[in-house]
């Protein structure tokens, strides 16, 4: 398996100074610069609130990807997820909890990655 390169603080505090000074920043334009993945810029700005992005629209149908359903979220997951992190239960409880309410399987990774999805939103009434 193919090892990526490691988030130092170095290349963090860069990443954080392109996105502060740059007058238009992109994930990818702050990756050409510093040699990384355009993905790993835009999940560490995503993180770490540099960006805010509206999660993907709702409405979608589950599809298949590598053999595998993909079950989008719906604003009744997100409404729940929001609400049990909230409360302050931990990613596997959401899981259990979302799984057990709508019959579809989730996993804490996939919640926690939804979470921050969310959070990156800038406003409520955009996730709707």
């Amino acid at each position: 398996m193919r090892k990526g390169r490691v988030l130092t603080d170095e290349i963090r505090e860069k990443i954080e100074q392109l996105f502060a000074s740059m007058q238009k920043p992109t994930a990818a334009k702050i990756a050409r610069r510093l040699s990384l993945k355009e993905n790993t810029v835009y999940w560490y700005a995503l993180c770490n609130g540099l960006l805010s992005k509206k999660p993907p629209s709702y409405g979608r149908k589950p599809y298949q990807r590598n053999g595998i359903t993909i079950n989008p979220y719906t604003p009744e997951h997100d409404a729940m997820l929001t609400e049990m992190r909230i409360a302050g239960h931990g990613f596997t409880a959401i899981a259990e909890a979302l799984t057990e309410r709508f019959g579809i399987p989730r996993n804490p990774h996939s919640v926690h990655n939804r979470s921050i999805m969310l959070a990156a939103t800038a406003d409520e009434s955009e996730a709707a």
